[in-house]
């Protein structure tokens, strides 16, 4: 977000950072053209949408995410739910921007319907006097289509985490949080001193809906030793912050929760029910943010 340009719209934005972009084809630079579409120099062109994101994919990618799953998970976001985690990312941006007078970059992979990103990048804002550019990539349309619409002063792709449509070395920051990673993808948009901020489950993540959704499968106990050693394995690691809380519940608010978490992926209507209708006062928020370079 600019100091300048407050008001700015995704397509100005697009215009303005166009340089940060390559075709996610033939990896060629790409210009904006008529205000309507992004074209190489060898002339693979990806239209504008006229909600202002750009969809990058260059095939069809299967999602389980679909737009109820987005409006809850901007629900359980607005009630406060992740307050803690966003305010523990943006205070360690904040640290490393304070030496740094050049205009920061930073891309969420996997950001959903942009509520993170918008999150994170506003409380920044507040705090610098840095110009920030927030650029969000999912492979959803529908998450991607929200995110442009609720927070216009971002840059939105429909892209594939596995073949970023940005040249190398754009970005101060990468975000990645409860999705999945691309490491080599990850490491050759980061600036030289940048920095990979991801966020895991830990072992008491959502554990009381896990205990229900998993209940005699084996899962219902969680590690993330494996995906903490890839993180290691591919990156310098430089912290691993452990963060827990626990956040007051009603039943709406767990509706939306269930909706939102990939916990309930494929459970049965009778364990759904059961679960809706348990009297959950409060529920467990136990997550690592791991940082990396």
């Amino acid at each position: 977000m600019s100091k300048s340009r407050k008001d700015s719209n995704n397509t100005g934005l697009i215009v303005e950072y166009e340089d940060i972009f390559r075709c996610p084809i033939c990896s060629m630079q790409m210009k904006m053209v008529n205000l309507k579409s992004l074209i190489c120099t060898n002339h693979h062109c990806f239209d504008v949408s006229k909600q202002g994101y750009v969809n990058m994919l260059t095939r069809g990618l299967k999602t389980k995410y679909d737009k109820r799953m987005f409006v809850s998970r901007k629900i359980i976001f607005r009630s406060g739910f992740f307050e803690p985690l966003m305010e523990k990312i943006s205070q360690r941006i904040m640290n490393e921007i304070k030496i740094k007078k050049e205009r920061i970059r930073i891309l969420d992979a996997g950001c959903g319907e942009g509520s993170y990103l918008s999150g994170i990048k506003n409380r920044i804002f507040q705090n610098t006097a840095n110009d920030l550019l927030g650029v969000g990539v999912d492979i959803s349309k529908e998450g991607i289509s929200m995110a442009a619409k609720e927070y216009p002063d971002n840059i939105w792709c429909v892209a594939d985490i596995a073949k970023f449509p940005f040249e190398s070395k754009q970005f101060n920051f990468v975000l990645n949080i409860l999705s999945p990673s691309n490491y080599s993808e990850f490491q050759r948009v980061l600036s030289d001193d940048g920095l990979i901020i991801k966020v895991v489950p830990e072992s008491n993540y959502l554990q009381e809906l896990r205990q229900i959704f998993y209940a005699k499968t084996g899962k219902e106990y969680y590690s993330n030793d494996k995906t903490v050693e890839l993180f290691k394995k591919n990156l310098v690691l430089l912290d691993i912050q452990r963060l827990q809380y626990r956040v007051p519940m009603d039943s709406t608010l767990l509706e939306h929760l269930v909706y939102m978490t990939p916990l309930s992926w494929g459970t049965t209507t009778e364990v759904m029910q059961k679960v809706l209708r348990m009297n959950l006062s409060e529920i467990t928020v136990d997550i690592a943010i791991l940082l990396g370079k």
